[in-house]
């Protein structure tokens, strides 16, 4: 390990030494809220990215491993959300019209004990945090479930996967004051499956606006983005339908600083509104997440994704979850 870490940052230097590209363009994280509950919606992507140029393919695959333990209970439901969630994401993009883009997500999706659990309480045992309920006991378990007022309930115990909700995704992008404007809509079909938690069993319907800046504090390097989106979302096929709300918000704000040719560091808050009509902290309150992490540019068509977020409103998005994205144009 004592070896591994000079040697990492040395490939790291050469890398930036050789690489001969322009810095490339700050995007942002790919990042959703994965609460077992929430995560079955079509919520928007937000994307800052330059749109692929007319005529090329542009893939990006992503794995999100997100982890969440909390238990609660209100005046007219109770729910647990004690999971390790895997999500694999194939995006398929393409340059139809300059400035215009279509893209295809098609995602798979797996709910299990997991294996973090141990980490977690051990990271939050040397810092002094708090467990929220967490114990050396309850490790890599897996229960998520609610319980309604009216005695409705819902429940997943053993593992389970599969196809997740396919989407369509529409962009355009225009220059606006040395920034550049992305609009967005995007279309999510029901292929998931409700009683998996792999979809939600409803068609869900987005648009959205992105503004990226690299001019206002360009001469550091940095780069800022920001945008907000809409999403209308059908109806749950099961007992939630009974509590869901059909229309939210989702915005995002961001950071990011061209540390060299090959390295960007990044920043990005994440917000999303109430999902559901519901007393409990976890379903009826907005969420945030704070993403924090960077980028490795290979080339001009090629770059990697690393990050990590943290659900900062406590229980209202995973505890923790960690991206690897992957993206090559051709």
């Amino acid at each position: 390990m004592k070896r591994s870490l000079p040697i990492a940052i040395l490939a790291v230097v050469l890398l930036q030494w050789f690489y001969s590209a322009e810095a490339a363009e700050i995007r942002a994280f790919h990042n959703i809220n994965q609460l077992p509950f929430k995560q079955i919606f079509g919520l928007p992507s937000l994307d800052n990215s330059p749109l692929a140029e007319a005529g090329k393919w542009r893939l990006n695959v992503i794995t999100n491993i997100s982890n969440t333990y909390n238990i609660s209970a209100g005046a007219n439901d109770q729910i647990v959300n004690d999971a390790e969630t895997f999500r694999g994401s194939l995006i398929v993009s393409y340059g139809f019209l300059d400035n215009w883009q279509l893209s295809v997500e098609v995602p798979y999706i797996r709910h299990d004990g997991g294996f973090l659990d141990d980490f977690i309480y051990d990271w939050h045992d040397f810092f002094n945090m708090p467990q929220n309920g967490r114990t050396k006991d309850n490790s890599d378990q897996l229960q998520i479930s609610y319980l309604s007022g009216a005695g409705s309930s819902f429940a997943v115990l053993d593992s389970t996967s599969g196809l997740g909700d396919i989407r369509i995704n529409g962009a355009f992008s225009r220059p606006w004051k040395d920034r550049t404007l992305i609009f967005s809509t995007e279309l999510k079909f029901p292929t998931g499956d409700y009683d998996k938690l792999t979809g939600s069993g409803g068609y869900d319907f987005s648009l959205g606006l992105m503004i990226n800046d690299p001019h206002s504090l360009g001469k550091y390097r940095i780069t800022l983005y920001g945008g907000l989106a809409g999403v209308f979302l059908g109806d749950i096929d099961g007992e939630l339908a009974a509590v869901q709300n059909n229309f939210a918000l989702a915005g995002r704000a961001g950071i990011g600083w061209q540390a060299g040719k090959l390295i960007q560091l990044k920043l990005q808050l994440d917000a999303l509104s109430a999902l559901y009509d519901s007393d409990l902290k976890e379903m009826g309150d907005p969420a945030f997440q704070l993403v924090m992490g960077g980028s490795l540019t290979f080339s001009d068509d090629v770059y990697l994704d690393i990050s990590v977020a943290e659900d900062i409103n406590t229980s209202t998005a995973a505890d923790v979850a960690f991206q690897l994205a992957l993206v090559v144009t051709f």
